[in-house]
This record gives structure tokens, sequence and C-alpha cells, in this order.
């Protein structure tokens, strides 16, 4: 199911953009630093995670004022700020009785809203979130991201990016592209300091509505022992630990916090159904082109990735692995269950050691190589490999520009329609 996307202007006049999918009660989840409208087809894990709820509710969403396709022009980064936001969707969409769901940052965001709008919230489930989290982290700590985001924003954005995800590099990296293209490193930073500084303890004992509470134990950016203490300021609620150490609830055992939440909330979903919800459907019969890129080419790669998947393409990206499992094994798998090789070159790609696996693996298990130059550059290293295979120039840029007619060329590769190839000169 397609989001439908819209519009709405808060009491200061600035834009707020949100999005909608699926039918029934509503189920709204405010933005949890992560900034999703425009990355939901970038990360799959996140759609498919959506898509599982919206079969029974209509899920809301919407970007953070000062990113994503929200108006970026912010200077107030406060509570009241954020709860006046998540007021004008709510009241712009006419939604008397919702759902509130609060990951992260928002989960303080939710608590408030919950406390002074108890009538209008049938259900609140806060994941992997916290009342007060500043007092629990180190004022150095505080300082130094700050810093890094001030004075390096590449470095500082991707150290945000492993701490969402861990040491898992293929979810880093498309961690790395969405926040690149959704946020400022200086709101980024401020959303940091805003994350440090919210505080709903005093609020938490005056929460009445049926609240469900779920933390992984391994947690890289919450630390569990937020996550028990929110459960116990308020009343009654149900606390669920789970394992895992990723931040995001789309990413790693997201069947279990599904299954949590459908239980919670008393929606007719078992064990299986919901674990098929969150497969990826392609895993078994394999995707129709495995992406090869290297990091430095990451955005041009993700570009590409949305372009396809967008065009009715099943591209491979590499947040279809799991996190956790033999990454080298399972990558190989990925190439050879692939219809065909998509290599994004540049000089980059050409002197990255992985590509050369990747290439090679494509190479020797005989798929259809497609070389998309974004840069004017011959390939030395991997010219052997790539010799016989059709080119594509995707520059100068716009690369958008170029997509078309490369994806209607793929779509007749993956058909077997095309057999003619040329040599690079």
């Amino acid at each position: 199911m397609e989001p439908r996307i819209g519009f709405c202007t808060n009491p200061d006049g600035f834009r707020i953009a949100y999005a909608t999918l699926g039918h029934g009660p509503a189920l709204l989840i405010p933005p949890a630093y992560f900034h999703i409208l425009s990355s939901i087809d970038l990360l799959p894990g996140l759609r498919n995670f959506l898509d599982s709820i919206a079969r029974y509710h209509t899920v809301v969403i919407y970007d953070q004022r000062g990113a994503g396709l929200s108006d970026r022009n912010r200077t107030i980064f406060t509570l009241e700020s954020e709860l006046q936001d998540l007021e004008t969707v709510i009241d712009h969409l006419k939604l008397d009785r919702i759902v509130l769901e609060g990951m992260s940052m928002s989960g303080p965001i939710t608590i408030a809203y919950t406390a002074r709008h108890p009538e209008r919230v049938s259900h609140l489930i806060l994941y992997g979130t916290y009342a007060n989290y500043g007092k629990l982290v180190p004022k150095e700590l505080k300082e130094s991201i700050s810093s890094l985001l001030h004075s390096h924003p590449w470095l500082g954005m991707r150290t945000l990016a492993s701490f969402v995800v861990g040491n898992d590099s293929a979810y880093t990296e498309l961690i790395s592209v969405a926040q690149a293209e959704n946020v400022s490193p200086e709101n980024a930073a401020h959303f940091m300091e805003m994350l440090f500084e919210l505080d709903v303890v005093r609020l938490c004992p005056g929460i009445k509505t049926p609240t469900l509470i779920v933390h992984r134990k391994g947690d890289q950016l919450i630390d569990f022992k937020a996550g028990l203490e929110l459960a116990s300021l308020i009343p009654n609620a149900r606390f669920i630990p789970l394992e895992g150490s990723m931040h995001m609830a789309c990413f790693g055992d997201t069947e279990s916090v599904l299954h949590n939440t459908f239980e919670f909330l008393n929606d007719p979903v078992t064990d299986d159904k919901a674990a098929k919800a969150t497969r990826p459907a392609t895993k078994k019969s394999g995707h129709d082109v495995f992406i090869s890129f290297a990091f430095e080419d990451r955005e041009s790669a993700a570009k590409i990735y949305a372009h396809l998947k967008g065009s009715g393409i099943c591209p491979f990206w590499c947040e279809e692995i799991t996190a956790g499992g033999d990454y080298p094994q399972l990558l190989g798998e990925a190439i050879r269950n692939s219809k065909s090789f998509l290599l994004v070159l540049s000089d980059s790609s050409d002197n990255s050691a992985s590509v050369r696996k990747e290439t090679t693996i494509a190479h020797n298990n005989k798929k259809p190589i497609i070389p998309v130059r974004i840069k004017n550059v011959l390939p030395k290293n991997l010219e052997y490999l790539i010799a016989n295979s059709l080119f594509y120039d995707a520059f100068p840029q716009p690369l958008e520009q170029h997509l078309p007619r490369l994806t209607n060329d793929i779509k007749k590769i993956i058909s077997s329609k095309v057999d003619k190839k040329e040599k690079i000169k």
C-alpha cells in the first residue's frame, strides 16, 4: 500500500508533512529523531514494519519540523514545540481517538500529549524510550556528540547512525544516506541536544491510559535502564523486555515488537502472520538486480535503488541481510540468487576490495553485469571482470535524469530480452 502524503500548517505558520497508510482505527507514530516520509522506500525494513501495522490501522506518520519534507527552518527545539506540531497533525486529520506509539525521542512527546489529552488516547505504546534520559548520560558524552556534529558533520552523522544500528555496517549505510538527505548537521545537533533535555518524569505518574513499554536489552542509543525507569513511573504499565541491540523497532527482531503490539491492541494477528508480514517477499525467489557500490558512492546507489524499486523492479540492498548473520556468505547468496548485477562504477568502486569480491562472484556465476558510470572514469582493477558488459553513463549530474533509460533496459535484461553486449572502449 502506498502512503498518502499531505501537508498542514502549525499555529506559527510552519509546514508539516505527514503521511497516512492503511485503514482502520488511527495509530500515530511521531518522528523519533529519524525522519521517515522520504525514507520509506529507502529502508525496506521500515516499509515492512509500517505495512504490517497498517493491515488493521490507519497509520499516521509525519516529518519532524526542521527535517524531511517539513519546513527546514527551525530555531526552537523544545518539548512544547514538539507538542504543538503533534497537536497540529492530530487536529488537522480530525482524529478524535487514537493509539499513540512513541519511539526513542518521541516517547516523552507522546507521554506529554497523553497527559494533556487523556480522552483522545485509547492506548499508549512506548518503544526504546525514556522519561528523562539526560540524567543517565555523562555531561562529557553529551557535549562531545554535540561538538562532533557541529565541527565534523559527516563523521557526526555517521556516528549517530552507528548508535541507531550498533556495529552493523549494512544498516549504517542506509541510515547515513537517509540522514544526509533529511536533516542538516546543525539541526541534527539540536535534535540530539533536545533528546537529552526532554524530561516528563513528573507527568508519568498521572498517566491512566493503558500503556505498553517495550525495550531491547542491548539498545545502543537509549540504555535499557531508561526503559526500566519508565516502566516504574507509569502506573500499571505493561513492560516487555526484548533481546537485541537494534535501536529502531523496524530493524532486527521486528516480529517480537509487532507481536507484542498486536496483542496489546487486541488485533487478530498470530505469530506466523506477523513473521510473514515482516519478511521481504522476494527473499526466497531472489532479486531482480543486486546493487554493488563503494561506501563513497552510497548516496548515488540509494537513489538508483529507490528509482528501481519505485518502477516495479526488485533490487537488492544490504539492509536485506539479517543483522548478526554471516555477512559475506549471505552477500554471496544474494548475488547468486539475483537475476542481474548492477555496479555503481567510479574511481572509488574500482579501488574497493569488497566491490571487486562482489563483482567476481557475479562474473563467476555468469550474471549480467551492468556497470553504471557515475563519474567519467575507466576501470582498471575491474576491467577484466566487466570488459564485455553493457555500460551506462549516468553523468553529467543530476543522476536522476539518466535513471529512466537504465530502468527500461534492466527490465529487458531481467526478462531475458537483451543479449547484446558491447565491449568497453
